[in-house]
């Protein structure tokens, strides 16, 4: 859209800003929305820290674009904005708490040694399992296993079989908590964005 062109929101009474603006906002909340979705339900496993590197960039999209609108009263509209703002925000800002939560979780409460000890049994069934140990002896008589014994492709299978049952375990338990962090964040995000709609509206109606 053209800036020198004025749409019918923009010569309404109802003081909001340039159409352009707020098809500009929308587009960037269905954007981030549509990218925290995807990174929070795209995959299985522990929460990583690129999935944290990522929530922090979608952090500085809205940071850098968004701005509360000025001039406005307390419509429902209004607050049904901001209320999109401070979910979306959240969302991001679990994806940089999650591997955080994550951590905390596992090395300080019963579930985590509870999730060590899955992936501790895991571990042990592969390499105690008779069937494996002859598919070992297979693969490195073929040459296929990239190692020089069955003990060693067998032990190495063990290891990568701990870290995934330990990833998925750590990863299921961290995401039963995280609304806690998230609604916290949400309810925060709203009000302080609020409290800055109320304090640059007090400031106009002062100038």
């Amino acid at each position: 859209m053209r800036a020198g062109r004025r749409t019918p929101d923009s010569v309404s009474g109802g003081g909001r800003r340039p159409g352009n603006r707020d098809v500009d906002r929308a587009a960037l909340l269905g954007t981030a929305l549509a990218a925290v979705v995807a990174l929070t339900f795209g995959g299985q496993g522990e929460w990583d820290w690129l999935g944290a590197a990522s929530g922090i960039a979608l952090l500085t999209v809205l940071a850098a674009f968004f701005r509360p609108p000025a001039g406005r009263g307390p419509t429902p509209g209004l607050r049904a904005e901001l209320a999109a703002v401070s979910a979306v925000a959240a969302l991001a800002a679990t994806l940089v708490i999650a591997p955080l939560l994550q951590s905390f979780l596992a090395a300080t409460t019963d579930v985590g040694r509870t999730c060590r000890a899955s992936a501790a049994v895991a571990a042990g069934a592969l390499e105690s399992d008779v069937t494996r140990q002859r598919g070992a002896e297979l693969a490195v008589s073929r040459g296929d296993a990239g190692v020089a014994t069955a003990t060693d492709a067998l032990s190495r299978a063990a290891q990568d079989e701990r870290r995934t049952v330990l990833g998925n375990c750590l990863g299921a338990v961290t995401e039963r908590w995280l609304w806690v962090p998230a609604a916290a964040m949400a309810g925060i995000g709203y009000t302080l964005a609020w409290w800055l709609v109320r304090r640059r509206n007090a400031r106009a109606l002062r100038g």
